[in-house]
């Protein structure tokens, strides 16, 4: 249970990082996965920007400490889908509007978060040591391939969605998910001081940079282009999804013996995908309306 609240918790302090940065990015110039460096001095500028990061990373940091202390398929659904419903709660807050799934969204997320928590009950095994040979295969592998396809798909200057670029972004930082997850286990089997060393001395902060890199220049452009509360869903059910099945392969963890506890986990991990997926909402629509304000911001 505490790893289930750690995640709640950081997903609060990630969403509120999101919403930060979005409003910094819609006031800001365009950019673009092709300029690099300008995307760089865009964003390293911007202190609104800066600030709104600073916070998502804090909420990166619970999420390493959470999965540390329950099984991957508890926390990572619930960190995704705290995020979606944070973002509408936000966007109602600013005033932003929202659909109908939307709105189903918030009433479904309590059920998913119950289901997940009554599945700890016979909670299956938390996962600390990674299979050595397949994470690194498997993060490398991810990142180069989401590289390589926004790459070939934007090729001659052509547009890739919000949403595509979302998928790849949520990939990516799926690998770094994965690597959360291993810097965790060290952290809940060796305590803080006794974790250092073997961490610095490990892959996982290395593998976790390049995938938060990536993912960070796909996900800021994805996020430019539209709300974050469509945005960030999209790339929540891709990184959701990876390292659900991933990390429990790849941690060996065991899922609930008894069938009753068995069908809550995957009752509450599906909700929370079709939390998701409901608040993705209208992408294009999304899109046509975040063009038209910031031509607007900039016109004035």
């Amino acid at each position: 249970m505490l790893g289930l609240l750690a995640a709640l918790l950081s997903a609060a302090v990630y969403s509120i990082g999101l919403a930060v940065e979005q409003r910094a990015l819609h006031g800001a110039p365009s950019i673009g996965v092709r300029r690099p460096l300008h995307l760089a001095r865009v964003l390293l500028s911007n202190p609104r920007w800066v600030g709104g990061c600073a916070m998502a990373a804090l909420g990166s940091l619970g999420l390493v400490v959470a999965l540390g202390l329950a099984p991957v398929s508890v926390v990572q659904p619930a960190f995704a889908g705290g995020i979606a419903v944070m973002l509408l709660v936000t966007a109602l807050v600013l005033g932003d509007p929202i659909t109908r799934g939307e709105k189903a969204a918030l009433g479904l997320m309590p059920v998913a978060l119950l289901l997940l928590s009554l599945s700890l009950g016979e909670g299956g095994d938390t996962g600390t040591v990674p299979d050595m040979p397949l994470l690194p295969a498997v993060s490398i592998g991810t990142v180069v391939a989401c590289v390589g396809a926004v790459a070939l798909a934007s090729g001659g200057g052509r547009y890739v969605s919000s949403a595509a670029m979302g998928a790849a972004a949520g990939l990516a930082q799926g690998t770094a998910g994965l690597q959360g997850k291993a810097l965790g286990g060290l952290l809940a089997d060796e305590g803080l001081p006794g974790a250092v060393l073997p961490a610095l001395a490990s892959p996982f902060p290395y593998l976790y940079a390049l995938g938060w890199a990536v993912g960070i220049v796909l996900f800021q452009t994805s996020m430019q282009r539209a709300r974050a509360s469509i945005t960030a869903p999209v790339a929540n059910v891709a990184g959701n999804v990876f390292m659900v099945v991933l990390g429990t392969l790849i941690f060996s963890e065991a899922l609930p013996d008894d069938p009753l506890m068995l069908a809550l986990r995957a009752g509450g991990f599906a909700l929370t995908l079709v939390v998701v997926v409901l608040v993705r909402g209208n992408g294009a629509k999304a899109e046509a309306d975040t063009t038209r304000m910031r031509e607007a911001a900039g016109a004035a």
